[in-house]
């Protein structure tokens, strides 16, 4: 496989699916233990960006726009055998990315650094047994950074980078997470005893991401040794998509078809 010149990305940490198993700060000191990642809801996101990249001009190089128009984040959660709950810390960015008049698919493995829950609602959510009527909602405020491993492997159908050429991206956003209380058939607050459920659903992220990839022409520059990459950065927007839950699903939002092994 071959390292990868990608452009943004977006990502993770609390979803619908499996209400039980879906509780922020339950995966606080996980540890090691993990069931199969098949036992968590693949959790995507619809992306689009937009920034500058250096671009090769033929004879110089030179900075021209960046838009991903057609992306995609998936998100793969994997099993505390602790807490039965599911962590969100790996997933996949796809995208089609058009630089200058250069269109082409990348596709990258990210790390899941934040996906944090906070705000004036906090306190209410942790406490939903007895302060949110069961089919009430509350709107938490929700920090999301994630970042392709500079040693990962990467692909795509058109950039030829070799094993070991220098990549790295980072991307951050800010976005909103909605949780509502459920409960069939009866009024009132709920009760240990009354099966209320928490229900967590992400809305829209925006934010901003930069990287490096592999230099692709000649410069100048006033380091004492100028270095072998070229940057890109810009902001992007991600949505969370309730009704697309596979890898595979996702490159149909990204409009790539990459083989991951």
């Amino acid at each position: 496989m071959k390292k990868l010149m990608t452009f943004a990305a977006a990502a993770a940490m609390t979803v619908v699916g499996n209400a039980a198993s879906l509780l922020p700060g339950a995966c606080v000191d996980c540890g090691g233990g993990s069931l199969a990642p098949t036992d968590c809801d693949t959790i995507v996101f619809k992306v689009t960006g937009s920034g500058k990249a250096v671009t090769d001009k033929g004879e110089y190089k030179t900075v021209a726009s960046l838009k991903i128009k057609k992306g995609a984040l998936a998100l793969e959660g994997t099993v505390c055998t602790d807490t039965g709950a599911c962590c969100y810390d790996t997933g996949y960015f796809f995208a089609t990315v058009k630089v200058g008049k250069k269109t082409f698919q990348v596709g990258t493995p990210v790390d899941v650094k934040v996906w944090s829950l906070f705000g004036k609602k906090l306190a209410a959510s942790q406490n939903y047994l007895t302060a949110i009527k069961p089919g009430k909602s509350v709107c938490l405020e929700s920090a999301l950074f994630v970042m392709a491993p500079e040693d990962s492997e990467a692909w795509s159908g058109e950039v030829d980078f070799e094993d070991g050429d220098p990549f790295a991206f980072w991307a951050s956003s800010f976005g909103k997470v909605d949780m509502k209380v459920t409960k069939d058939g009866k009024s009132g607050y709920c009760s240990e005893t009354k099966g209320c459920d928490p229900v967590y659903t992400p809305k829209k992220y925006a934010g901003w991401f930069v990287g490096w990839y592999p230099c692709v022409g000649p410069e100048d520059c006033f380091r004492c040794e100028c270095d072998a990459v070229d940057i890109f950065g810009g902001t992007w927007k991600a949505a969370y998509q309730s009704k697309v839950k596979t890898v595979s699903g996702a490159q149909g939002l990204a409009g790539t078809s990459f083989e991951i092994e």
